[in-house]
């Protein structure tokens, strides 16, 4: 700081003073001024201007003595210089050094501070700094697949969040913290889409998983699939033909009955394979009618032109309860056949081997063996003895053959009537 000074001078008994030889001439008065200033201080001392560069020198005030002749200052300054420090220092990077009000820091680490006064002396003092940091700053760039996370100094980093900067207290060199600079690229995952129709049956299974008819849609993870290294994406939209073959609901028929199998196509088929063989003369069987005596299970497998494969299956119940048909009352005036008491009988009855007939005191009005069923010529035509039986209650008793060979019995009550 540059101080101006102004002395004013007055020629009093402190000045010494020096009388010229001639007595014709006034005396001049004479004064010394010595002393000591910072360099940063100029005198003004008369019309003469004193500083470093101009420490000393004569100055003349023109009859400024009380005597009415000139005064002479004879001058002989010290200035000092002001200390000047140098504050070199290595900081960390992220330090922060407050000199003389002034921050100093990793951008702006050169200057010079004056302190006003700083001195032992009274002086300035200057402080020239020049600081030095110490940077552990590392960039951390890497390329990860969507959907990974990569944790640096605990922070998640991921496709919303690849950069940032994160602090380590302490981990760098001198103690000073580490800064790591993270920049990371997500690649996008290759994503694909998989549409197809399969037959109705048909049973895909990917990654694990199954889908079929119930499970038509579904995303799968492809690890490392894709050229980058990365998982792919696999999208299935899956749908199933509309085709259907149909044998008919289970049954059950009694023994000697005919059954008819009418197969229903929703398809175009190409290939029938039937298990046991086709229920009928023809391969394609598109209708048969078959008369059964035991129980059978017919299978149907049919291949259309798209290779589809679809099977059915109908299984076929023979019951041992033929029926037997018996008049509850007849009267021998009756039209023909009602005339006539006969027995008839499904298709799986062959044989009626014997029929008795008995009135209510268990006399036999009627024995015959090996007729047919359904044939009223064969039946009782209600004479007894050569005349017309009484009217009243009267029983039969069959003994039935059917078409395997095996027998059963059938018996029950009639009324004759006249």
């Amino acid at each position: 700081m540059l101080q101006f000074l102004k002395i004013s001078v007055a020629v009093a008994g402190c000045l010494i003073a020096h009388f010229s030889a001639r007595g014709t001439e006034m005396p001049q008065d004479t004064a010394y001024v010595r002393d000591t200033f910072c360099s940063n201080q100029l005198f003004l001392i008369g019309n003469q201007i004193f500083d470093p560069g101009n420490p000393s020198g004569t100055v003349v005030l023109p009859g400024a003595s009380s005597n009415g002749s000139d005064s002479v200052i004879i001058v002989q300054l010290t200035f000092r210089q002001p200390v000047q420090f140098a504050l070199h220092q290595n900081l960390c990077i992220e330090d922060t050094l407050w000199v003389n009000g002034t921050a100093y820091h990793a951008g702006f680490y050169l200057g010079q501070e004056i302190v006003a006064n700083g001195a032992a002396n009274g002086c300035d003092s200057i402080i020239d700094v020049q600081l030095s940091f110490t940077s552990s700053i590392f960039d951390y760039q890497a390329v990860i697949c969507e959907g990974d996370t990569v944790f640096v100094n605990g922070t998640a980093y991921h496709t919303f969040h690849t950069q940032g900067e994160e602090v380590m207290p302490g981990g760098g060199a001198a103690g000073c913290d580490s800064i790591i600079r993270v920049n990371l690229t997500a690649l996008p995952l290759p994503y694909f889409v998989l549409k197809d129709t399969l037959c109705p049956d048909d049973v895909l299974m990917f990654n694990g998983h199954r889908y079929d008819r119930n499970n038509r849609t579904g995303l799968e993870i492809l690890e490392g699939a894709a050229s980058s290294g990365c998982d792919s994406l696999l999208y299935l939209d899956l749908a199933f033909r509309d085709i259907r073959v149909y044998l008919g609901e289970d049954r059950e028929i009694v023994k000697g009955d005919t059954v008819c199998i009418v197969p229903q196509y929703g398809l175009d088929p190409q290939i029938l394979q039937w298990s046991p063989g086709p229920p009928c003369g023809d391969p394609a069987c598109l209708t048969d009618c078959i008369q059964l005596l035991s129980n059978a299970q017919f299978s149907l497998k049919v291949i259309d032109v798209n290779g589809c494969v679809l099977t059915d299956e109908v299984e076929i119940f023979v019951s041992d309860k033929n029926r037997v048909f018996a008049p509850n009352i007849f009267s021998p005036d009756a039209p023909f056949p009602n005339n006539r008491f006969f027995l008839s009988a499904d298709n799986g009855v062959s044989l009626i081997r014997r029929l008795l007939i008995a009135d209510r005191w268990g006399e036999i009005m009627y024995d015959r063996e090996d007729l047919q069923p359904d044939d009223p010529d064969s039946g009782w035509d209600g004479v007894w003895r050569g005349k017309i039986a009484q009217t009243g209650a009267y029983t039969f008793w069959a003994d039935l053959e059917r078409l395997d060979g095996t027998h059963f019995t059938k018996s029950g009550v009639f009324s004759f009537i006249r």
